[in-house]
């Protein structure tokens, strides 16, 4: 029943994402980003995990964020860890092209303490996530060191997500979106690849 569980929640957060609409509906208050959250071998890590690369479309051979999600099930919660991969430019494009993430596990990861997301199932096929308490996960944002607050619904159809940054001082927001959430359709999954290699 556990592993059922969590690989009904792996095909819903893995998947090719795209907030193309919203952006084309308001250009000046939202750009177009694709997320592909793609899933690992389980051998990879000896582990449910995930590769994941956040990107402009108009750039995306320059994603601003990469990282391995490990993923474990505790009770009904559902936890992401977030790790930073050592030489993480070697697997630029590894969302696109799943060979270039076939040496990614000789590679260290560096667990970022204090910013694993915790999500629990709303109703059936629903899930909502907010990064673990404590305001522990620190981002630097030019000069200022910030804090991450983070909160992220999703189904099979849609991820909405809204993240934002405060400066650990005076807690004042320094980065974020002014304008709400972001919210992304699935336009691809990879359900196929679950089911055989998990």
């Amino acid at each position: 029943m556990k592993r059922k569980a969590v690989v009904e929640f792996a095909k819903i957060i893995s998947g090719v994402f795209s907030n193309k609409e919203q952006a084309l509906e308001n250009p000046r208050k939202f750009a177009h980003i694709q997320i592909h959250i793609r899933p690992l071998f389980f051998k990879t890590y000896k582990c449910f995990a995930f590769y994941s690369e956040q990107r402009y479309q108009h750039d995306i051979w320059n994603p601003y964020r990469q990282s391995i999600n490990k993923l474990s099930h505790e009770k009904e919660i559902f936890i992401l860890s977030n790790h930073k991969i050592e030489d993480k430019e070697r697997f630029t494009g590894g969302a696109l092209d799943i060979s270039l993430l076939e040496n990614i596990s000789k590679h260290k990861l560096y667990k970022k303490s204090g910013c694993s997301m915790f999500f629990r199932k709303t109703n059936p096929g629903n899930f909502s996530g907010t990064i673990e308490s404590g305001c522990r996960c620190y981002i630097q944002y030019g000069r200022d060191k910030t804090y991450v607050k983070s909160e992220v619904s999703v189904n099979k159809h849609l991820l909405i997500s809204e993240d934002s940054g405060y400066e650990v001082e005076t807690d004042k927001k320094i980065w974020g979106s002014d304008f709400g959430p972001l919210i992304f359709k699935k336009i691809d999954d990879f359900d196929c690849f679950i089911d055989k290699n998990w």
